[in-house]
């Protein structure tokens, strides 16, 4: 899993686990989101992923997730970003991803959709089911982008 080169690597992640919007409306990660989303950040730091800056769309549930893998990866830069919401049209934030091992922070059905318009060209070819706290790296070639590994916290 470890990623020397991060040239060209790019990662996406759904948020982790939240509360029921009938307990709170803005849904903030809950307790088992909150460790399971430590658990993930502490395996992608044990082997050596380097996340340079991470995005994410500005709710709360996706910042939370965002602050918890800056902390636990000592990353200074993080930052929200338009079109990581959960129903924004992939294809306007897709040109603009930055490749220099960033990790975007986002909701369903968006982090599906942008993983497949990356790898098939395609938002809508069910190429990825995400997971509450999982993180997908992808690595771009010459046109397109191809998997690279994918972790979630039920094989954690």
């Amino acid at each position: 899993m470890t990623n020397t080169d991060t040239t060209n690597t790019l990662y996406l992640m759904q948020h982790g686990l939240t509360v029921d919007k009938n307990e709170n409306p803005e849904r903030p990660l809950s307790k088992q989101g909150i460790e399971q989303t430590e658990a993930i950040a502490t395996q992608i730091h044990n082997t050596g992923v380097k996340i340079a800056a991470i995005f994410h769309s500005g709710k709360l549930r996706a910042s939370q997730t965002a602050e918890i893998i800056a902390s636990v990866l000592k990353i200074k830069s993080i930052s929200a970003t338009d079109y990581l919401s959960p129903n924004d049209d992939v294809s306007l934030i897709a040109d603009s991803l930055t490749t220099e091992s960033a990790l975007y922070v986002g909701h369903l059905p968006h982090m599906e959709k942008l993983a497949s318009y990356l790898v098939t060209g395609n938002a809508e070819q069910k190429m990825i089911r995400f997971q509450n706290s999982a993180i997908l790296c992808l690595h771009k070639n010459e046109s397109n982008y191809q998997v690279n590994w994918y972790i979630a916290p039920s094989i954690l």
